[in-house]
């Protein structure tokens, strides 16, 4: 008996909480709908388009700082703290998949364009799944891109070569 009276009670409440939402409507007048340019007036702007690019404009001047953040950020990963390509990813690559070891100079000198687009443009020396490098265009802004090379230019010590 108490359950009843209550769901009965419920439902009143309910019902009245809804008649009066739809008498404050903004798109009903006195039974009416509003006309379609009434309607349009009262609905918000929409939302401007998503811009395509990187997910933020980077205002930070291109430094050396500032890419060594990013680097640990993005790169660390796979390149490693120290950019030996000894990162924690190094240990799911093929055999034939390789992480260039930055620390050595004669692989990071005269190359600034070269590693700027496979930063930008990630790298595809295999087929999907196995992709060495993924895009970074869409993530970084330019500033932070160029910081990062900027970076990776200061991990060299001492000129070593290539093995």
């Amino acid at each position: 008996m108490k359950t009843a009276v209550l769901l009965a009670l419920l439902a009143g409440a309910g019902a009245l909480v809804a008649a009066d939402a739809i008498a404050q409507s903004p798109t009903q007048t006195r039974g009416r709908e509003k006309s379609a340019p009434a309607r349009q007036a009262a609905m918000p702007a929409p939302a401007p388009a998503p811009v395509v690019g990187p997910r933020f404009a980077n205002p930070e001047k291109v430094s050396a700082a500032r890419g060594e953040k990013v680097f640990v950020e993005y790169c660390a990963v796979c390149h490693g703290i120290h950019g030996k390509g000894d990162g924690p990813r190094y240990a799911f690559f093929a055999e034939d998949q390789y992480i260039p070891d930055l620390t050595i100079a004669d692989f990071v000198q005269g190359r600034d364009q070269e590693i700027l687009e496979s930063i930008r443009g990630g790298l595809r020396r295999l087929d999907e799944p196995m992709i060495v490098m993924p895009q970074f265009k869409y993530i970084l802004s330019d500033n932070d891109i160029r910081s990062a090379l900027a970076f990776v230019k200061t991990l060299p010590n001492e000129p070593k070569t290539r093995k």
